[in-house]
């Protein structure tokens, strides 16, 4: 249920309250002072609190880790309890572990996440937030210019549902919340998580609305599948935009579990 500040409410017979539209245009042109992207940044990092302190999550699991940049926002956000991040390339591990000594209760694991128990190659970009098991194409080059692949590690890759327990040892963590940002390899990190689903309350996934790698699933394949694993969409965080600022590339979406529609709160 959405709750409504009293000033912004109506008054008597439906007629809308003086001091909520004061209210109303004092905000709105405040809003027009300020950048759009402060403003969708602090709507993002609201819309992320708000599920986080309404499902009480105690755990986020952080696929795609980097270098731990997810994980300070969770703190900066007022997040107190435990992150489990998974990061595989080499070259961020150090910085990522040395980021999650200081903000404790937070812990790291050397390795990718997908659908199989093995190895694989990943390829690792000029700027290593695009490093992906999948290959950067053409057009993703042009448009990205740090995606381009500056060299191939070989990289231990594990199912969720093999290592979640190993991973929790010690932490009495019940409400997970699942963050996926391994560029375009997000549904290969759902399936290979099938068994543990039913533990995760919420989760984050990186959705394409134009490819950037080949072999990448675009926004409705990866929606659908989600929704068919029981979750439903909450809303989508600001992303990517092409340098005509008009068309979308790729948004964070944030998913829960379907609610029981006819269960009263």
């Amino acid at each position: 249920m959405l709750h409504k500040s009293t000033a912004l409410d109506p008054g008597p017979n439906g007629f809308s309250n003086p001091l909520g539209r004061v209210a109303r245009a004092s905000a709105y042109k405040m809003a027009s002072l300020l950048p759009t992207n402060w403003l969708e940044w602090m709507r993002g990092k609201s819309m992320l609190r708000d599920v986080l302190n309404t499902l009480s999550i105690d755990c986020v699991i952080d696929v795609g880790a980097n270098r731990g940049q997810y994980g300070l926002t969770l703190r900066g956000l007022g997040y107190a309890k435990d992150i489990i991040s998974f990061e595989p390339v080499e070259s961020n591990l150090e910085s990522l572990r040395k980021t999650a000594a200081r903000n404790q209760p937070w812990r790291v694991f050397p390795y990718a996440l997908g659908n199989t128990d093995g190895s694989a190659e990943i390829n690792v970009t000029t700027n290593t937030v695009f490093s992906s098991l999948l290959t950067p194409d053409d057009e993703s080059r042009s448009r990205f210019p740090a995606n381009r692949t500056d060299r191939r590690e070989t990289v231990e890759i594990r199912r969720l549902e093999n290592v979640l327990e190993e991973c929790l040892r010690g932490i009495a963590a019940s409400r997970l919340y699942l963050k996926l940002d391994t560029q375009g390899f997000d549904l290969e990190v759902l399936r290979g998580a099938a068994s543990v689903l039913p533990r995760v309350l919420a989760l984050q996934t990186e959705v394409s609305f134009r490819s950037i790698y080949h072999a990448m699933h675009d926004f409705t394949e990866s929606i659908a599948e989600f929704r068919a694993c029981g979750f439903e969409v909450v809303d989508f965080l600001p992303g990517v935009r092409d340098i005509d600022h008009l068309s979308a590339i790729e948004m964070d979406c944030i998913m829960a579990r379907r609610p029981q529609w006819g269960v009263r709160h």
